[in-house]
Parts: structure tokens; C-alpha cells; sequence
């Protein structure tokens, strides 16, 4: 199998499909982290941040919430297989002190 490194992208910028919830512009988004833009926006943080859970379970991936001001305040990693949880796959959820985490803004 062969692996290409010619993706266009600069050197910071990595390639990953987590699910990402966040405030801007007096509205939360919820977004794939491979896309610039918001698949749902709206003014409901709850409403939002079940939006992306709901996504991250279907795709397997990891859904990071971030707070107002940006910091990251939550880490859930969801699994894909037959039987999938309805809770985060790693167990409860991950506080970014407890996962050890950088915060990227």
C-alpha cells in the first residue's frame, strides 16, 4: 500500500473527521474538523451539542465541545459496530485536564 503526502495542506494543518461543537458569531455550530463550514447552527447549545453526539455515534469518530470563549471543556470518543453505545466509548466522559489534551484555538 502506498501513501501520499501531497495533499496541498501545510505542515500544521492535519487531516481528521472529529466532530466539533462551538460558539461564533452569537450562534453554536457543530461541524466535522475536516470542514471549514457548520453542518447545523442554531442558538441552542444543548440542541447543537446532541446534533454532533448524534453524528460522532454514526461515524465512529470524536466529539469535542468547546465553551464560549473557546476552550475545550469536553472529549467523548464514540465507536462504530454492531451494537453501538449510546455513551462515549471510552467510558464516562473526558474532562481535557483528565485526557491530557492540548487546546488548539
Amino acid at each position: 500500500m502506498t501513501t501520499r503526502d501531497d495533499t496541498g495542506l501545510s505542515d500544521d494543518t492535519s487531516l481528521h473527521a472529529d466532530v466539533e461543537t462551538y460558539y461564533q458569531n452569537d450562534a453554536w455550530h457543530t461541524r466535522r474538523c475536516d470542514s471549514p463550514e457548520p453542518f447545523a447552527s442554531g442558538p441552542s447549545r444543548v440542541r447543537l451539542i446532541a446534533i454532533g453526539v448524534e453524528v460522532a455515534r454514526w461515524n465512529g469518530l470524536c466529539h469535542i465541545i468547546r465553551d464560549i470563549d473557546g476552550t475545550m471543556v469536553e472529549f467523548n470518543r464514540y465507536t462504530t459496530g454492531p451494537y453501538p453505545s449510546r455513551s462515549p466509548g471510552a467510558g464516562p466522559r473526558h474532562s481535557v485536564a483528565r485526557a491530557g489534551l492540548e487546546v488548539r484555538r
